[in-house]
């Protein structure tokens, strides 16, 4: 398996993986959020918020969700959770923390066991300054704002 074990390394992984979708910018912010069966979007569904740091699960989780550039919301289900994950393990080799990662693996994984319909929802911002996309965007926006 597959392992990157120096920063060095994660950097030639992230602009790897950016080469491979056409047309991509990375985002100015990210985050998943697990919201809980027949809940609205909140803030305290996104566990983990990035802006500029933590680009690699960004762009890895963009070669599975079709995202490219600009602000987006998309919802995604639990197996395109576990690629992601898959997809992103290699990095766990270097001795830094690994937030993204963590969040989606182990709190996320088990709480879509124990509420299967709960919802996944990427929200990636291209620019603080686009219209927000949704009511997940709006809560993700919030939790960015709290950081």
């Amino acid at each position: 398996m597959e392992q990157w074990r120096t920063v060095e390394e994660l950097v030639e992984a992230r602009e790897r993986f950016g080469a491979t979708i056409a047309g991509w910018r990375a985002p100015v912010a990210h985050g998943v959020a697990l919201i809980p069966s027949g809940a609205q979007p909140a803030a305290e569904h996104f566990a983990h918020v990035n802006t500029q740091d933590h680009q690699l699960p960004a762009v890895v989780a963009a070669t599975v969700l079709g995202y490219r550039s600009g602000t987006r919301t998309i919802e995604f289900d639990r197996h395109a959770l576990e690629t992601i994950i898959d997809k992103l393990t290699p990095a766990e080799a270097c001795p830094i923390p690994h937030p993204n990662l963590w969040t989606w693996r182990d709190r996320y994984l088990p709480s879509l066991s124990d509420d299967p319909d709960a919802r996944l929802v990427y929200v990636f911002v291209g620019d603080l300054d686009d219209p927000v996309a949704g009511p997940e965007d709006a809560a993700f926006r919030e939790a960015l704002g709290s950081r």
